[in-house]
């Protein structure tokens, strides 16, 4: 193999290494402003914060190694978007959902 390649993947075990450390940190900050909003202890605006923190896992997610993570924040992020454009907090039945899907999301970031 050569050098650059030798280096390439270096850089990327390096990159996957870092994203296995900040995976479980963008969803323990996923739960913590979910928990907040739900609380009404954060504006209903926290859901565009929400809904960045799972488009971001989503778009990274599989490159990294992690790609049932991704698909479960790819569903979050589509539940999340009506919602919040429709500028409310979300119903009883939509609680539920996103929190089975953020139990799911916290288990597939181990």
């Amino acid at each position: 193999m050569s050098d650059s390649l030798d280096a390439l993947h270096r850089t990327f075990a390096a990159l996957c290494a870092k994203y296995r450390v900040t995976l479980p940190a963008a969803v323990a900050q996923f739960e913590d402003l979910w928990g907040r909003l739900i609380a009404a202890e954060a504006p209903v605006s926290t859901l565009a914060d929400l809904i960045q923190i799972a488009h971001n896992i989503a778009g990274n997610a599989k490159t990294f190694g992690f790609a049932s993570a991704g698909e479960v924040a790819h569903e979050i992020d589509l539940c999340l978007g009506p919602i919040c454009a429709a500028g409310r907090l979300p119903d009883a039945a939509e609680q539920e959902r996103i929190a089975a899907l953020l139990a799911a999301l916290k288990s597939a970031a181990q």
